[in-house]
Formats: C-alpha cells, sequence, structure tokens
C-alpha cells in the first residue's frame, strides 16, 4: 500500500490531518542548560527554532515531518550552514539511503546516509523514526502497521462504487414455462427496451410473468457496518480520538470535563510520539544544553470559570502576579501589578469571652 493510497482512505487521511492541526499549533519554546525559558525575542534565542527553513513557515515545516512520520515512518531534515544551522531542509524519506554496518564482532555500527545516490555525513543529517526496531536502519509509521486495514478499506470503496454501476441487476422475471436459451434471451432483450424507453410507465406483464425487485438497504448496499468496523481500526492504529472522527464506537455523549480528558490523553499517548521527535529534531543544531521544547497549553484550554478560580488561586499563592496573566492574554499592564500580592493573614475562628455557652444537661 502505498502513501499515494493510503490518503484515499479517509479515516487515515482525517486522523493525519487532526494530528497535523493539533501539532502545527503547538508554539516551540526554548529552555537554557538551567531551565529557564529563553525570551523569543532575545538574541539568545536561536532563530532556527522559530524558522527552521528559510523557505516556509513554522507550521509547514512541522506537517511536513509529522506527514512522514505517519506515512514513512521518518522523517529526514539536512542541516546548512557550519558550523552553526542556518537552515534545516526537509527531504524526502525515498530520496534517503540508510545502510547500517555490522562491526567485526558481529554488534551493529553506525548508520551510513546517502541522498540521490551522494553519502552525506552523519553530522549533516537530522533523522527521527516514529517506531524504531532493533537492526533496522528505517523507521516504520502507521501506514506500516495498517496495511491489512487500508487495502480493505480501498477494496471496500471500489466495491461501492462499482455496486450500482457495474450492471447489478434491478430485479427478476420469473415463469413457470420452460423457456429455450434463446426465448430467455428475447424476452430479456424485450424487456430491458421497456424498461430504457419506458422508465416510470406502468407494465402489463402476461404468459405467467413475474417480476421481483431486488430491494436492498442503504447500509446493505453499501457494506456500512463493515466500514465502520476498518474505520475503527484504522484510527485504533493511528491513535486518534474516535470520537472527533466521527466513527461509530466513540460517538458517547461528552461533557467539558471528560473531553478536556479526552484531550490529555491524547496528547499523552499519541502525540506525544511526534512531540518528542520535533523537540529532539529541533534542539540538535542548537547550542548544547538547549532543548526545545513545544508548547501544549494551548490544547488544554480551561473554561472561563475554571480559569478564572487558577488564576486567582496564582494570584493568591504568590506563583504569578496578576500583569504576568495579563500579558498571557495580550492586556495591557496595570500600575503595581507586577508585585507579588501579599499573603492574607489566615483567620482562625475563636469564642468571645462575653458570647453565651450552650452547656449540655
Amino acid at each position: 500500500m502505498s502513501w499515494r493510497e493510503a490518503l484515499k482512505v479517509s479515516a487515515f487521511a482525517r486522523s493525519m490531518d487532526e494530528i497535523n492541526t493539533m501539532m502545527s499549533s503547538m508554539r516551540p519554546t526554548v529552555r537554557d542548560n538551567v531551565g529557564a525559558l529563553l525570551d523569543p525575542t532575545s538574541r539568545q534565542y536561536p532563530s532556527i527554532v522559530s524558522r527552521p527553513n528559510l523557505d516556509m513557515d513554522y507550521e509547514e515545516f512541522v506537517q511536513l515531518a509529522v506527514n512522514d512520520l505517519m506515512l514513512h515512518g521518518e522523517f529526514f531534515w539536512l542541516r546548512v550552514g557550519d558550523p552553526q544551522t542556518v537552515n534545516l531542509i526537509p527531504t524526502s524519506p525515498e530520496e534517503m539511503t540508510v545502510v547500517r554496518m555490522r562491526k567485526p564482532d558481529g554488534t551493529w555500527g553506525p548508520l551510513i546516509y546517502g541522498h540521490m545516490g551522494k553519502e552525506v555525513p552523519r553530522s549533516r543529517i537530522i533523522h527521527r523514526k516514529h517506531t524504531a526496531i532493533t537492526g533496522e536502519a528505517r523507521g516504520i509509521g502507521p501506514r506500516h502497521l495498517a496495511q491489512a486495514e487500508l487495502r480493505a478499506a480501498i477494496t471496500l470503496r471500489d466495491f461501492q462504487a462499482d455496486w450500482f454501476d457495474a450492471g447489478v441487476p434491478s430485479g427478476t422475471l420469473n415463469t413457470e414455462t420452460h423457456l429455450n436459451e434463446s426465448q430467455a434471451q428475447e424476452l430479456q432483450t424485450r424487456w430491458n427496451n421497456f424498461l430504457a424507453s419506458n422508465r416510470g410507465r406502468s407494465v402489463i406483464l402476461s404468459s405467467g410473468l413475474t417480476y421481483n425487485a431486488l430491494h436492498l438497504k442503504p447500509a446493505e448496499a453499501q457494506m456500512l457496518e463493515v466500514q465502520d468496523s476498518i474505520d475503527r481500526r484504522i484510527v485504533r492504529i493511528c491513535g486518534t480520538p474516535a470520537f472527533d472522527l466521527l466513527v461509530p464506537g466513540g460517538t458517547e455523549s461528552r461533557t467539558y470535563q471528560n473531553l478536556e480528558q479526552s484531550t490529555l490523553q491524547f496528547l499523552t499517548t499519541t502525540l506525544a510520539k511526534y512531540m518528542n521527535s520535533v523537540e529532539s529534531g529541533l534542539s540538535q543544531p542548537i547550542p548544547s544544553g538547549h532543548r526545545v521544547e513545544l508548547d501544549e497549553s494551548g490544547l488544554l484550554r480551561m473554561d472561563s470559570k475554571t480559569k478564572a478560580e487558577v488564576d486567582t488561586a496564582n494570584v493568591n499563592n504568590r506563583t504569578r502576579t496578576p500583569n504576568e496573566l495579563r500579558a498571557r492574554d495580550g492586556l495591557a499592564k496595570l500600575p503595581g501589578g507586577d508585585e507579588i500580592q501579599k499573603a492574607e493573614p489566615t483567620k482562625i475562628p475563636s469564642e468571645r469571652v462575653d458570647q453565651p455557652k450552650e452547656i449540655d444537661a
């Protein structure tokens, strides 16, 4: 199953589009060797992170990496610049050759890379795999893991397209009279000619002829239950929520809370693999000790009530200043908003001396 054929399967293509959408919406951040976030506007912030390729924007660059991971099981970036990397060129895995050499003692040695028939130094290649297997030089991805399901989906699609156009009989003519081959053929020809020229008109049958129409429900004719079963297996391999893709079996009602939990589960069980690949790939050309992290906070947005409660708690606990929260929301600073709020004294209920008490008898 080629990657072009795989993209014709709606469940697979939609799964890839959903992962692309979420991955491209996460902005990159950079932490230094002590774990502090670098200001994107400072001179210490590596420009290669916000603009990895000079000929495309960041979103397109990330989408290419995600698509290659899903369709080919790996992505390749060619590094340009020496000693500092100034450009990362996404390269089709089909143009790359990868050979893993064996050492004299029988263990696996380093990888040797080639591009369009020319060997490329290992230091100039950034290679990340979706799924790595010991001894295998190339990675494998969802397309490789779902070969049987994708072939079944293509076969079913062709069947659905040809069902009504492939000459499936609309009905049968029946008679108790024995007909030879020429009589049966003549009767069939006359009946088809009548239907072609008198569509929608009434017909009178004689000589013991009866007509029985073949009625199939749309779900039966299109084999929708089989299609839904194939779609469920495809989204299971891709790791995308069936509910989001409108695949039966994942159409349970969802409140805001379990929607947020589903997003968090999707982030930790599926997107994390793609995030780790992009983060480690972008961390390779920046100064040693620095690392790239994708900001996933935009995917886990809270409702306005919960957000207000969390912000209030952060201010009261002195972990955030009001102006930090306002800057996050794109609002102007307030006078005195950069100061840490003083913690309110804890109020302990006390008894008044002159307050009457109830005494148990």
